[in-house]
């Protein structure tokens, strides 16, 4: 793994990287399609699916073919307390018989296990429906407060519209508020009372216009 291996694997065809023997640890191996692997003291399976208890072992404690599993977990719960109490009378009278007993149980909670895993498919997609169902409902809230906002604004745009269409600005009385041409052209900004209300009207949409 040195870096003149590695720049040699990178300008190197796959196939003749495998045959040398230098280059040929550092090709990656092609991923596994099917069969299992072992990893923490477990057998995983390639293909993520709930295996069968034939495949782990296990013998199966309920029917074949539909069942319900409501049921069946409801007869599995009360044999794990039979078992339970079959195996505190074998440890009173001869607990070198307890492993038949502990083994039994260990049956029954696979079995039980095996039924509720077979639920997480169903589990995953309604909790993925619920998710995008809130979404919906965040989206569709928050959607709700901007028309809210929007009709507000609205109101609001069109009080200062009439307001300013009920102002009489005479925009050739100078007089009224002390503003002459010489002014404007030294301040180089025009007298609020020059405004006639037909210029504010025009103000007012583009502002709107621009948000």
């Amino acid at each position: 793994f040195t870096d003149a291996n590695v720049a040699r694997l990178a300008s190197t065809d796959t196939d003749a990287a495998l045959d040398d023997p230098e280059l040929k640890f550092l090709v990656p191996p092609a991923p596994p399609l099917s069969g299992s692997y072992s990893g923490f003291g477990r057998l995983w399976q390639v293909q993520d699916r709930l295996p069968t208890l034939a495949e782990q072992n296990i013998p199966q404690l309920y029917s074949e073919g539909p069942i319900d599993r409501i049921t069946e977990l409801k007869r599995l719960n009360h044999s794990i307390l039979f078992e339970f109490l079959d195996l505190v009378d074998v440890l009173i009278k001869d607990p070198s018989q307890f492993s038949a007993r502990t083994e039994r149980i260990r049956d029954i909670l696979v079995n039980a296990h095996h039924l509720i895993n077979e639920y997480r498919s169903h589990q995953a997609k309604e909790t993925l429906k619920l998710m995008l169902q809130q979404q919906i409902d965040a989206k569709r809230e928050s959607t709700r407060i901007t028309l809210e906002k929007c009709k507000e604004l609205q109101a609001e745009v069109e009080r200062l519209r009439q307001e300013a269409a009920a102002v009489d600005i005479h925009t050739s009385a100078p007089e009224a508020g002390g503003h002459t041409q010489e002014q404007e052209e030294t301040t180089g900004y025009a007298d609020p009372s020059a405004i006639s209300a037909a210029g504010l009207q025009t103000i007012l949409e583009e502002v709107l216009a621009i948000h």
